[in-house]
């Protein structure tokens, strides 16, 4: 792939990969006898959390979880009770059912209601039904004898609330003096869900000679010490940690469930699913233009019936231009409303004038109703031009840049997260393949692995990503149609 060059562009290096020689420092202008006094910004720290989000979030806060095998299982408890469906009018054509305050029948998918129930469909509580006998079993559901739960002599059940596929549910039970019937209990079974790990691998190899050359250039690390007469082999090995990092980052997100990839020894090469992957069974909506009312709408979607109003916290994760959008939707939406000059307007110092001003702020939170609260986080693979390859055709940066991830960390209790970072129990392993040379030195009188004079660093994890409910998060998705 061509790389972009620009005008002031005066020397590009050429790039290599997994295996470095002095040819390629040579090359590169970057191994010469006489050593220059340039400085090459380059941040070689191995944490770069600010650049792997997902990781900060999940893993460098905690929420992680060992195992001891290669999938994992856990259970997620739905609700205790659910509508009964109609499964067709069952009157036997009567046109007022109920009328008169007499019994008549309905038919349903499940036994669970017991004589005294007060059951109602989807045409009002003043149609309430009381259930009067046990349900008989009839093909494919059950029969009920209801009455209307009524002293009103002319009112009838409506035939609409009747036909096949309409809920009904149970509110309460009533029972008469003495009497020795009770009401029905539901109870809901938890569902089993699966997921498995990614096994990454990632190497470097580097010779001799190539790794005690000083570099032409000096190197500053992220607090902005400057380090001359630095050695290939620790900005290799630096280089290396930030990339192993953003592919392991980029799995937790972009990963896929698979298990049918062969690998060169025959083996499969299973894959767990990322975070994308596992929301495809959430929330996702496609949208055109972002605004305060289809965030609010999405979020109540989310929580509404589902998440307590006092726990409704989540985090969007989105691309420099999703922040943009979210930034001008709250400012279309709090246009109406006064806002306080100082929010926007600050002082900026003595200078030409002797009263300088600035302005400018940015949204980042949302504060919505019914106890919503929305957090804005940048996640920068989202911007990243070198896998993210379609293209907005007005603005040209990547449409993932406004693509946001809606995640609800909150967990079941004290302690708990609803998304963790999983990895196998001595899943992670690192080790050295030496010749004459080692990660030490030139090997003097040590075992070696073969004749070369090179070594090789290879790292190995096993890990993945877990959403305990998925239905608690979601995506909004830029359409580009």
């Amino acid at each position: 792939m061509s790389r972009a060059r620009n005008s002031l562009t005066v020397l590009t290096r050429p790039w290599h990969a997994n295996f470095t020689e002095v040819n390629h420092l040579g090359a590169a202008f970057l191994a010469e006898p006489h050593k220059f006094d340039q400085v090459l910004t380059r941040v070689f720290t191995a944490s770069r959390l600010s650049d792997n989000p997902i990781i900060a979030m999940t893993k460098g806060a905690g929420r992680t979880s060992e195992i001891e095998s290669f999938d994992w299982e856990w259970e997620l408890m739905g609700a205790s009770s659910r509508p009964l469906i109609s499964l067709g009018d069952f009157t036997g054509g009567a046109a007022h059912p109920g009328i008169g305050l007499v019994d008549f029948k309905i038919k349903l998918d499940e036994d669970w209601f017991k004589p005294g129930d007060v059951i109602v469909g989807d045409v009002g509580k003043d149609f309430k039904l009381r259930v009067q006998q046990a349900p008989v079993a009839d093909g494919d559901g059950y029969i009920y004898t209801v009455r209307l739960l009524t002293d009103d002599t002319t009112l009838s059940f409506p035939l609409t609330g009747l036909a096949a596929g309409k809920p009904f549910s149970k509110l309460f039970s009533v029972y008469e003096e003495g009497g020795d019937q009770s009401g029905s209990t539901t109870y809901a079974m938890p569902m089993k869900l699966r997921s498995q790990l990614s096994t990454l691998r990632k190497e470097y190899s580097v010779t001799g000679d190539a790794a005690n050359q000083a570099l032409v250039v000096a190197l500053m690390d992220a607090d902005g010490k400057t380090y001359k007469d630095f050695k290939w082999v620790k900005y290799a090995e630096a280089e290396y940690w930030i990339q192993w990092y953003k592919e392991i980052e980029r799995s937790l997100w972009y990963n896929t469930r698979a298990n049918t990839v062969r690998g060169a020894n025959g083996r499969a090469a299973r894959t767990g699913p990322g975070i994308q992957d596992l929301l495809r069974d959430s929330h996702r909506h496609v949208y055109n233009t972002l605004t305060e009312k289809l965030i609010r709408e999405f979020l109540l979607d989310i929580f509404f019936g589902r998440v307590e109003m006092n726990n409704r916290n989540i985090v969007a994760y989105t691309g420099e231009y999703g922040m943009l959008a979210f930034h001008q939707a709250m400012v279309n939406a709090s246009s109406p409303f006064l806002t306080v000059d100082t929010n926007f307007i600050k002082g900026a110092g003595a200078g030409v004038s002797g009263n300088n001003l600035q302005f400018g702020g940015q949204f980042v939170k949302y504060v919505g109703p019914n106890g919503i609260t929305l957090t804005l986080r940048h996640n920068p693979i989202y911007d990243d031009r070198e896998i993210n390859h379609q293209m907005d055709p007005n603005l040209q940066i990547p449409v993932e840049s406004m693509r946001f991830t809606f995640l609800d960390f909150g967990g079941r209790g004290a302690g708990d997260s609803n998304i963790k970072y999983v990895h196998k129990k001595s899943g992670y392993k690192l080790g050295y393949v030496s010749g004459l040379q080692t990660p030490y030195g030139a090997n003097k009188g040590g075992l070696m692995s073969n004749s070369k004079d090179s070594y090789t660093m290879i790292v190995h994890d096993q890990c993945g990503v877990q959403i305990d409910d998925v239905t608690r998060c979601g995506e909004l998705i830029l359409g580009t149609e």
